[in-house]
């Protein structure tokens, strides 16, 4: 397998279980990791995220949604490295949290690029698009 792809689902099964593992995560995210994420249902300016603030973003997850899903549809090595992922995301909420109801299901199709430096995630896009099942 692809040493970036190893990279990627070791951060995905991370992700999917809401790890707030920050050991886990310096093994795959490089310490000047930047993600930013672009307007959305969520976020209606662009976010950008720190290792620190994907910990503190990821911390927030674990209270307010539940059994998440990343079901990877296709997968893209691009000629620089970099790697492009899309797929659906999924959770319930445990609360309300503005417009989305506690119970609710909220999904995403998603589009993510991802750049590596030193065999880890240096720089990550989201782009996700969010509706409300």
């Amino acid at each position: 397998m692809n040493e970036h792809l190893s990279v990627l689902h070791t951060y995905f099964d991370l992700v999917q279980v809401f790890s707030i593992d920050e050991t886990a995560y310096a093994a795959v995210l490089h310490p000047d990791v930047e993600q930013l994420e672009f307007p959305n249902l969520l976020h209606k300016t662009i976010q950008r995220r720190s290792f620190d603030d994907i910990m503190a973003n990821l911390r927030a997850g674990r209270e307010l949604l539940r059994d998440p899903t990343f079901e990877v549809h296709s997968t893209q090595h691009c000629p620089d490295g970099s790697i492009i992922v899309e797929g659906r995301w999924q959770a319930i909420t445990t609360n309300d949290i503005g417009q989305l109801l506690r119970g609710q299901r909220l999904s995403a199709q998603l589009c993510l690029i991802f750049e590596f430096q030193d065999g880890k995630i240096y720089r990550q896009r989201r782009y996700p698009c969010y509706d409300l099942a």
